[in-house]
C-alpha cells in the first residue's frame, strides 16, 4: 500500500502534466485538453489508483474512435485506451483514465 502523501503527490503531478496537454485520437488527430479533473472517489478493486476525467472539444466529421492517447504539454505519453465510440454530433468528448500508482520497495 502506498502512503497517502505520496499518492497525493502523484495526483498533483498528473494534474499539472495534463493541464495544457492533448488527446491523440485514432493515432492521427490531436485535440487540446479543455478540462481535466481527478476524482476523489475510491476505485473499486484498486487502492492506489487515480481516476482522471478528461474533456476536449469534438471535431466535426470525426470518424469512429478506436484509440485515445493522453499526452502532456510536451507531447509525452501519459495513458492510452482502446475505445469504440461514434462521437456523432457530440459537442464534447469526455474520457476517463484509471492510472495505478506504483511505488518502489525500501
Amino acid at each position: 500500500m502506498i502512503e497517502q502523501s505520496y499518492l497525493e503527490t502523484v495526483r498533483d503531478d498528473l494534474q499539472a502534466r495534463v493541464t495544457g496537454g492533448t488527446l491523440l485520437l485514432n493515432e492521427s488527430i490531436s485535440v487540446p485538453v479543455q478540462a481535466a479533473a481527478i476524482s476523489s472517489h475510491p476505485i473499486t478493486g484498486l487502492s492506489d489508483a487515480i481516476a482522471l476525467q478528461v474533456q476536449a472539444n469534438n471535431i466535426a466529421g470525426l470518424p469512429v474512435l478506436t484509440k485515445v492517447e493522453l499526452r502532456d504539454s510536451d507531447g509525452k505519453f501519459i495513458a492510452r485506451k482502446s475505445v469504440n465510440i461514434d462521437p456523432g454530433g457530440a459537442q464534447f468528448l469526455s474520457f476517463s483514465f484509471i492510472i495505478e500508482a506504483k511505488g518502489g520497495g525500501s
